[in-house]
């Protein structure tokens, strides 16, 4: 009898160890915490961005989502984490397209392939990014800097991620200047340099770039791409006349790849509910931000597309993977 009961224990607890390597089912999904991985810092731009859906995603759930930063290496070290983890929809990346569609043009080791280790579960938004200088910089337009930049054989930027850098590099082929990179791993790390002209300019994402303009640390020249809500007197780059100028990146909910298409449509469905809110709609406006929409497939082509524009830049640019 003894020998039994051992036996019937031991059955129960390997059937529960199978239990937790059953993959998640769609019915019950999410019935426990949610993790979203973010390649920056906290407070910054992206991070603001990032606990806004946290926070959505934990009222549509009624789950307790977790925030986990990530920052460094532009992103790639919390890409790879999200890589992976497992595919059972209870951690979702919150991506930048910049890394994960022109990450292999700059990394030559970047830890993951993009296409191949994770599925795009819906589309968050539009940011804008915006050129700055230091609040003491002599130039007031971007026309001044340009001259300035020129006329400079040190002259500096600033980078902290992927977006940074391409929107940089569109800047230099066009408007024909060259100047030395220097990386940081988070943007406010930048910000002290930027302000007191150890770096003649920086790309900064707009959710975060307007607070600082506005604390007076440093000046918004232009963004690059539509006029921001909240500071409507900066202009683009092309009116600031920088030919054809047009950079945006947009942000996505990525899980690893192996996620069940039935966990990806309903984070699908989650998010879309949330970006057709006006508080949504409202929050992303005063945060130089657009929501988007689209199914799983459609992201899939955008991505595609937005590789195909990278390795032109690449090779414009003559870039070569690091």
């Amino acid at each position: 009898m003894m020998h039994f009961r051992k036996c019937v224990t031991m059955l129960a607890a390997l059937a529960a160890m199978a239990a937790a390597f059953v993959p998640a089912q769609a019915d019950d999904y999410p019935n426990r915490r949610l993790t979203m991985i973010v390649g920056f810092a906290a407070g910054s731009g992206a991070d603001i961005l990032t606990r806004y859906y946290a926070t959505k995603l934990a009222e549509a759930t009624g789950q307790t989502v977790i925030v986990e930063n990530k920052p460094g290496a532009n992103g790639n070290i919390a890409a790879v984490a999200a890589k992976q983890s497992k595919p059972d929809g209870y951690t979702v990346f919150f991506s930048p397209s910049a890394g994960m569609s022109g990450g292999k043009f700059l990394y030559a080791n970047l830890g993951y392939d993009s296409q191949k280790d994770f599925v795009i579960a819906a589309p968050l938004l539009d940011v804008a990014f915006t050129l700055a200088v230091g609040a003491n910089s002599p130039a007031k337009s971007v026309a001044e800097l340009t001259a300035l930049l020129k006329s400079k054989p040190n002259a500096r930027y600033g980078t902290s991620n992927s977006t940074a850098l391409a929107a940089t590099q569109v800047y230099k082929t066009i408007a024909g200047f060259e100047a030395h990179q220097v990386a940081y791993k988070t943007t406010a790390d930048a910000i002290p340099d930027l302000a007191d002209g150890t770096l003649d300019f920086m790309f900064i994402d707009g959710t975060f770039g307007v607070g600082q303009h506005k604390a007076g640390k440093i000046r918004l020249l232009a963004t690059t791409s539509t006029r921001i809500d909240s500071v409507p007197e900066i202009p683009t780059m092309r009116e600031a006349g920088v030919g054809n100028y047009g950079f945006t990146v947009w942000f996505m909910i990525m899980v690893p790849a192996g996620t069940s298409p039935e966990i990806v449509n309903k984070l699908n469905a989650m998010f879309t509910k949330i970006n057709q809110t006006d508080e949504t709609r409202k929050f992303l406006s005063v945060s130089a931000s657009v929501p988007l929409t689209g199914t799983p497939a459609e992201m899939v082509k955008k991505l595609d597309d937005d590789i195909k524009v990278w390795a032109d830049l690449a090779k414009g640019g003559n870039i070569v993977p690091q």
